[in-house]
């Protein structure tokens, strides 16, 4: 910023001079009275649109030491307006107006500004990382991510640009970079946690789920981000990701699974075709804290896997609990008492079943019941005759 001796015409050098000089010597308020007398000068001492763009530079140079910083930046404004400023002058003047238009948060002329510092002369890693944070500001991730690619070029990539450049990857659902930039960012052991659950979800989103996993255990993840990440996997149709994501951060748990949390369980195996083990986990959780859907969830695994007694008993435990206008309910326990050999039960489940259900295919099962019974009466004529 005090690149304050630069070559200048000749014209009015002295005073220009005088000003340089007060500003090295701290005379800031000298500096800024003696710029604006110079700048109102007019006729034969009118200055040069490049001596005027001088001037108003290093008003802005005295501005920024009194610390009046909305002054600095008007002038800094009008040197660059003029366009005349020599080559160090005005990478020195963009500099400074880009820190200052983002400290007012005017991230849409930080980029203007910064743009200019970058075409036309070397972008400096300060002022690229406020051109980087602007457009992330602005969600203009794009132009976020190319500045973050220019800091790499500069030598001058740290911890915040590659969280940057990773965020904007990922609002543009760039998985497999932002994943890519996570591994860079979270090669650093002492990392954050909320860093490397940002790396999980990204590999996720990847379809990378053994590294997400990996980066969850590291973290120490909360379960509502196991949860996050299986429902959605669920949502990507992995059922098979969806289950391991909920089984690992259950094993990570330090207390017993809540009721909610077991019944998610319970879906995540049903997706996965993994009905015994459902079936088992609906059992479990149906010991302590049954409900009605509970309930039926379990008479329904029971049935699909041809448990006639499990059906049988958890059934008429549904039908307690407030299910008996249920018509699958009664169809469950209609056929699995026929298939368990219990006539009895499936005679009055059956005309439950045909009262809550017109469609005539309860009346197709006691057909066959009706058959069944007469081959056991036969049967038993049989062995005592």
């Amino acid at each position: 910023m005090l690149c304050l001796l630069l070559p200048l015409a000749q014209v009015q050098a002295a005073d220009i001079g005088t000003v340089s000089e007060s500003i090295e010597e701290g005379r800031y308020q000298q500096a800024v009275s003696d710029t604006e007398g110079l700048l109102t000068q007019q006729g034969e001492q009118a200055l040069s649109p490049s001596q005027r763009a001088e001037l108003w530079r290093l008003q802005g140079i005295a501005h920024l030491y009194l610390g009046q910083r909305a002054a600095a930046y008007r002038a800094y404004q009008e040197a660059l307006g003029l366009n005349a400023l020599n080559k160090e002058s005005e990478a020195d003047a963009l500099a400074a107006v880009i820190s200052l238009a983002f400290r007012v948060n005017q991230y849409k002329e930080v980029l203007n500004y910064a743009r200019q510092l970058s075409e036309q002369h070397t972008l400096q890693p300060s002022s690229g990382r406020l051109a980087m944070q602007s457009a992330y500001s602005l969600s203009r991730f794009d132009v976020a991510i190319d500045y973050a690619r220019q800091l790499q070029t500069l030598d001058a990539v740290d911890g915040f640009t590659l969280q940057t450049k990773a965020l904007s990857e990922m609002a543009l659902s760039r998985y497999e970079s932002a994943a890519a930039t996570f591994d860079r960012l979270t090669s650093d052991m002492t990392i954050a946690p909320k860093w490397l659950e940002q790396a999980a979800r990204a590999h996720a989103k990847a379809g990378s789920h053994s590294a997400a996993r990996q980066y969850l255990a590291r973290a120490n993840a909360d379960i509502a981000l196991y949860r996050t990440l299986s429902l959605s996997s669920l949502d990507d149709d992995e059922p098979k990701q969806a289950l391991l994501y909920w089984r690992q951060g259950l094993q990570q748990l330090g207390r017993v699974p809540t009721r909610d949390e077991q019944l998610l369980m319970v879906r995540y195996l049903i997706e996965d075709r993994q009905r015994v083990a459902a079936l088992n986990r609906i059992s479990e959780v149906n010991l302590t804290e049954p409900d009605k859907q509970t309930l039926k969830l379990q008479v329904m695994l029971a049935y699909q896997l041809s448990h006639w007694k499990e059906v049988i008993d958890t059934a008429q435990v549904a039908l307690s609990y407030g299910l008996k206008d249920d018509r699958m309910l009664w169809q469950w326990l209609s056929i699995s008492a026929i298939k368990a050999g219990d006539y009895a039960l499936a005679e009055y489940a059956l005309d439950q079943w045909e009262a809550r259900d017109p469609s005539g295919l309860a009346e197709r099962w006691r057909k066959t019941l009706q058959l069944l019974k007469a081959k056991r009466a036969k049967q038993r004529e049989v062995r005592t005759s």
